[in-house]
């Protein structure tokens, strides 16, 4: 049997040579999956030795890493916002660069704020749960497509203790049926006639750009990339319709394509939204839109 450090040798080696990124901490990661210890614990035990089982799954990890199989996927999570949420191929894993929406929010609203939140394509609910982490008086809702990603919401907000203040529900936001029936969710669980905060991270990726992407992104589900021909089709559903569940001194924060900005601005101000800002992320790009 060999030990830690010949195992990261070796597994680092084939990484390096299958052109992986970052091959040490990739092979330290993956190891540390199989054998349910934290990443430190790898470093401090170095002589462990592991067994043939334990070999036999290293491998078997290794080997969807060189597959392009996202490292997310294969650990089944991803931090955000400084606390891990379950991830899996029916949602997009989470990203630092949409952290930027919550950090908006903590200098907007005072601690105290009893925000009533929205979260339109929810995913691993990290952004709406990230919210409420942040506000103890908030509570919101939770929507996507498809209840297998609704199950992912779910099961991360009650590893956050957040139950009691979220709710997810599968909605079609191309439809307006949808926004209705969101309003007498918020009245019925929250007692809100309408939402104080709408934030998502919708698809804006254009169609014809897809085929292009980083071979780990193609993993991920299509519906939460795909922003149609020209990366504008959610935003355009989306605010035709939102000015019907949103309070009147309301906001939205929306994850953006930087290139799309102008575009973006033009929609906005067509359906009547004043106070349109840009927050730059950290490679100063216009990455959020806020507006009122």
């Amino acid at each position: 049997m060999q030990n830690i450090k010949e195992q990261l040798i070796e597994k680092t080696r084939i990484l390096k040579e299958n052109r992986i990124t970052l091959p040490k901490l990739e092979a330290r990661l993956l190891l540390a999956k199989v054998l349910k210890k934290d990443l430190n614990w790898t470093f401090l035990n170095l002589d462990y030795k592991i067994s043939k089982k334990n070999t036999i799954l290293f491998d078997s990890l290794v080997k969807k890493k060189i597959n392009k199989i996202p490292t997310s996927y294969i650990l089944g999570k991803k931090e955000f916002w400084g606390k891990n949420y379950k991830v899996n191929r029916h949602t997009l894993i989470p990203r630092p660069e949409t952290e930027l929406i919550i950090s908006a929010i903590k200098k907007k609203y005072h601690f105290n704020s009893s925000l009533s939140v929205l979260d339109l394509g929810t995913g691993t609910g990290c952004i709406l749960l990230s919210i409420l982490s942040e506000f103890p008086k908030a509570f919101g809702i939770g929507t996507d497509i498809k209840s297998n990603i609704i199950k992912v919401a779910e099961f991360n907000s009650k590893r956050h203790c957040l139950l009691k203040r979220s709710f997810f529900s599968v909605q079609n936001w191309n439809l307006h049926i949808s926004f209705k029936q969101l309003l007498v969710l918020n009245k019925k669980l929250y007692k809100k006639n309408k939402f104080d905060l709408v934030v998502s991270n919708p698809p804006y990726i254009l169609r014809s750009k897809i085929k292009n992407l980083m071979e780990e992104i193609k993993f991920e589900p299509q519906i939460a990339l795909d922003g149609g021909y020209n990366g504008l089709k959610a935003y355009k559903n989306i605010f035709s319709q939102i000015k019907s569940v949103l309070s009147k001194n309301g906001s939205i924060l929306f994850e953006i394509d930087p290139p799309r900005a102008k575009n973006i601005k033009k929609i906005l101000e067509k359906e009547g939204f004043k106070k349109i800002i840009f927050l730059k992320d950290f490679s100063n790009r216009r990455r959020v839109v806020l507006a009122k």
